[in-house]
């Protein structure tokens, strides 16, 4: 009888030991599964720290001689762009994705960026992305602080820019103050200039470029009360 028990107790002890390797090979399995998250999760979050508002895709091949992104927004082989002036510029021609590439070269286009496949080893931030690969963001239309507010489908939000009392980057200044986004589109709009910016407590802004000559701010509230201290929310009538 004591035979036959340890006979029995033996294959319980497998099955035991058994289960809890199986439960350590789970665990670790996991563990991977989390740490590898936490590194790509962490490494978009690094790819979107020189945009603005942008989403980031991803990093992809391309061909010069058949762009995934064909719009080159600055002029053929234009480099050294940084990637805020490359979401500004895509932005302000009414494109929906963007990517920077190489030195600084800056493409707009649709979503067709993966057409020539994945690539590996982009340095979004750098002044080199690398050679025939890019950057790719998915532009956020609306400006801060509008959510279902702000102004008509005809014009995209740009940006947010620095700005200066003395040398004004939009230089039409409408009079007033306390001017909503939708009529400082409107007041622009009817006298002929296809930019216009919120600044401030409302104040309202016209131009034909030169939006970013001051550089580009943060934390622009676009349609709130206060836009902040010399700094504008600056949208494109197409």
């Amino acid at each position: 009888q004591q035979h036959q028990m340890t006979k029995t107790v033996l294959p319980l002890v497998d099955f035991l030991l058994l289960l809890l390797t199986l439960l350590s090979s789970i665990t670790a399995e996991n563990s991977i599964y989390l740490r590898t998250y936490q590194i790509n999760n962490h490494n978009r979050s690094l790819q979107t720290e020189c945009t603005q508002r942008s989403t980031y895709l991803g990093c992809y091949t391309d061909r010069k001689k058949k762009r995934a992104l064909p719009y080159e927004v600055f002029g053929r082989e234009s480099r050294d762009h940084s990637p805020q002036e490359c979401e500004a510029a895509c932005a302000a021609a009414g494109y929906q994705v963007w990517g920077r590439q190489f030195r600084g070269q800056c493409f707009c286009g649709s979503n067709e960026f993966a057409m020539h496949g994945v690539a590996r080893g982009c340095d979004c931030c750098g002044d080199d992305v690398g050679s025939r690969k890019f950057c790719a963001y998915a532009l956020d239309t609306s400006a801060p602080g509008c959510i279902g507010i702000g102004v008509s489908s005809s014009s995209s939000y740009v940006g947010c820019f620095e700005d200066k009392k003395l040398a004004r980057a939009l230089p039409v200044e409408v009079d007033g103050r306390g001017w909503s986004a939708e009529e400082c589109e409107a007041a622009c709009l009817a006298d002929g200039y296809e930019y216009f910016a919120r600044e401030w407590k409302g104040q309202c802004f016209c131009g034909t470029g030169g939006y970013d000559v001051h550089g580009h701010a943060d934390d622009c509230d676009c349609c709130g009360e206060n836009v902040d201290s010399n700094k504008m929310c600056v949208w494109h009538s197409i």
